[in-house]
């Protein structure tokens, strides 16, 4: 059996044959890119796309029995387009990386926010390069401040949900920030750039800490979109800028952008 194929790589590759040869529009048309670089190319696999109602998953990958035929199918009812947009990216990356691993991918809304699972990890990786280039996001948003409103920004410009959004851009800064997603006051995961200082709270389970604009929005209610200074209260020596959105998916979670001074 072969190993799977690198997803950052793949994606890049898919990346460039879109810049270079196709529309090099975004958001990315994935219909059109599946098309043009993987129908028409030399692929040794087929893939067919199918869109209807399913009850239990939100996409899936399904090899036919003895063949090279290959059926994504997308489950159609998913009210959000972003997370749409999202889960057949998610599934080309199946495809393109792990198909010689598995004759069968079926993600549910937990899978595929499954961090500790490797191959929806990968899985994941390769949706969101190939979603939000990183050629483009340095261009286009290298310079911006890190709060609420720039992520909104990055998430409209590739249609990508703004956990999503907020994973890829921190990851790619060279500014010292973070993105922190908490219920309840509770930290449910967070991620910070390799230039952020080390956060006490930042691990499932930990407590929004005492003293900054996240706590302060989750116990009066408050909003608290707009970018607030707080003190040393999520680094012991560095002050920093809060922002705060609340998410509407009734769910409960609150999302906090931080850039540390």
């Amino acid at each position: 059996m072969e190993k799977k194929t690198d997803p950052k790589k793949e994606a890049i590759r898919l990346t460039k044959l879109w810049q270079q040869y196709g529309p090099n529009t975004y958001p990315l048309d994935l219909d059109e890119l599946v098309s043009g670089a993987i129908l028409t190319s030399d692929f040794s696999d087929n893939l067919i796309i199918d869109r209807q109602r399913f009850d239990s998953f939100e996409g899936s990958l399904v090899r036919t029995n003895g063949t090279r035929k290959w059926t994504m199918l997308l489950n159609s009812q998913v009210r959000n387009g972003r997370r749409r947009r999202f889960t057949f990216a998610h599934e080309l990356g199946h495809f393109m990386c792990h198909r010689e691993l598995r004759n069968k991918f079926e993600d549910s809304e937990e899978s595929l926010n499954d961090f500790r699972d490797e191959i929806e990890n990968e899985a994941n990786t390769f949706a969101s390069w190939l979603l939000m280039p990183a050629n483009l996001i340095r261009n286009e948003f290298g310079s911006i401040q890190w709060d609420t409103e720039a992520l909104r920004e990055i998430g409209n410009r590739f249609e990508c949900s703004l956990q999503a959004s907020a994973l890829r851009y921190v990851r790619l800064s060279p500014k010292p920030i973070a993105f922190v997603v908490s219920r309840d006051g509770m930290i449910l995961w967070a991620v910070k750039s390799e230039t952020a200082p080390y956060m006490a709270s930042y691990c499932f389970g930990d407590e929004l800490p005492e003293g900054s604009h996240a706590v302060s929005c989750h116990q009066n209610g408050e909003v608290g979109t707009e970018r607030q200074a707080v003190g040393p209260v999520w680094n012991d020596l560095r002050h920093a800028f809060e922002s705060q959105y609340f998410d509407q998916s009734g769910q409960g979670y609150q999302y906090t952008c931080i850039e540390f001074q």
